[in-house]
């Protein structure tokens, strides 16, 4: 996530502005202020052959740095504005940072443009704080040096190469700090007969912008907690295929104030306490969730299922070393935790884009994802019974962030696609099963 936001545009009540906020007039108002050049800042007054060489190393040395603002339109000179005739800059750009960037920046970009006339405008990019520095372009890595673009040499500039490697060395440990469970939350089977707890799984989902939200900025704590409590209380239906609808509604009941986040549970009752799902919201939009993962109670009519529908066993008994988790209730408690987190985040603030979503599995080992519908039956007998080999996962390692798409229910079941390999299952069948569930519950 990004540690600084730095932006030319400022509205009158001196709130930097993002990407997604700004209009034409905005630009004027930066003109007008005569605002220059600078580390974060860059101009062009036209997209011309050369100047399209030079873009990938503009854009590769922002993002090598602290980010910055690339504005095409506004003239370097003078700093005045050069309407440009509207093209596919983004797509050209984008193209251009395939075939010769590595790694790829991310950018952002909008084309603005004035009230009498759409044809023309500046293009404007955003380049954030790169996550993986040092970035190459045509095969030299480049940073700021003032206003300017300047190339890294190997031998005399050791010290700055170096210094990106750290940079890049200590994001990722930033990171992984940030990815550890601190709330006492367990799923666990009270005493029973003298014998000790029976500790089953337990699901870990980080969430974590790539830049910091802000979220103070936009209303104070007392609101920001009310507000999360109301919209978590509205039932969500996200679209799927074939005319289904993925019906959520994961209310959030109770919450209270952390260092530097605010912590919502779904119950207030003491005796789950632990059992709880618990959202950890932080106050630059990152945000902890952290689900006990629900089992099938009717363990009698599991039984009867597999011994049916699974011919390749000996004895029954071996049915009892296995824990059968309820697949329906389970990816649908984590998509609604990520369909609760984007609707907010997303009314709070319209940048939210790229996303680093990891996730860990505790306790998992001989666990099975169970549904109760047809079609797993009928994958019990053509495949037999798959389950959890490991005790522990854990999936996105690399903390590659992905693009926020359309809010529908297959788009958010590509941030937990993954985890469905954990109990031995592919994605496209467990997203099948996931279907059958919500057709059968219509």
């Amino acid at each position: 996530m990004s540690d600084s936001f730095y932006s030319p545009f400022i509205n009158k009540e001196g709130r930097k502005l993002t990407i997604a906020e700004i209009c034409f007039s905005d630009v004027e108002v930066m003109v007008a202020k005569q605002l220059e050049e600078g580390y974060q800042l860059e101009f062009k007054r036209e997209v011309s052959s050369t100047v399209k060489r030079k873009i990938p190393n503009i854009i590769a040395s922002f993002a090598n740095e602290m980010g910055g603002w690339l504005i095409f339109g506004v003239d370097e000179d003078d700093y005045s504005i050069n309407l440009l005739e509207k093209k596919e800059y983004e797509l050209f750009i984008h193209n251009m940072l395939k075939d010769v960037t590595n790694p790829i920046p991310r950018i952002f970009t909008r084309f603005l443009s004035p009230e009498h006339t759409t044809e023309y405008g500046v293009f404007v990019i955003w380049i954030p704080e790169g996550l993986y520095p040092p970035y190459m372009s045509y095969g030299k890595v480049y940073r700021r040096i003032g206003s300017g673009t300047s190339p890294i040499s190997e031998i005399d500039d050791r010290y700055h190469l170096d210094r990106l490697y750290q940079k890049s060395k200590d994001r990722m440990m930033r990171l992984e700090a940030f990815c550890t469970k601190e709330l006492s939350i367990y799923n666990r089977k009270g005493l029973t007969h003298g014998e000790g707890y029976v500790h089953y799984g337990m699901c870990n989902m980080y969430v974590i912008p790539i830049y910091d939200l802000y979220l103070l900025e936009h209303m104070d704590e007392d609101k920001l907690k009310q507000y999360i409590l109301s919209k978590s209380n509205e039932p969500k239906a996200y679209p799927m295929y074939e005319e289904i609808e993925m019906n959520v509604h994961l209310p959030f009941v109770k919450a209270s104030y952390s260092a530097e986040s605010i912590i919502f549970r779904n119950t207030d009752v003491i005796d789950s306490y632990d059992k709880t799902v618990a959202w950890e919201q932080f106050v630059n939009g990152a945000a902890k969730f952290h689900i006990p993962i629900p089992y099938v109670e009717e363990l009698d009519e599991v039984k009867s299922v597999l011994q049916e529908c699974v011919p390749s066993y000996r004895n029954a008994a071996i049915f009892d070393q296995f824990q059968y988790v309820d697949g329906h209730q389970f990816l649908t408690l984590l998509l609604s935790c990520l369909g609760e987190y984007i609707e907010c985040m997303t009314q709070l603030n319209a940048e939210l884009e790229d996303m680093i979503v990891v996730i860990d599995l505790e306790n998992v080992r001989n666990d099975v994802l169970y549904f109760n519908h047809g079609a797993y039956k009928g994958f019990l007998r053509e495949e037999g019974l798959v389950f959890s080999d490991k005790k522990h996962y854990r999936f996105n390692k690399s903390f590659r962030a992905m693009k926020l798409k359309e809010k529908n229910g297959e788009s958010l079941f590509q941030y937990v696609d993954y985890i469905i390999n954990a109990f031995g299952l592919s994605k496209n069948k467990a997203l099948h099963f996931l279907m059958q569930s919500f057709y059968q519950s219509k």
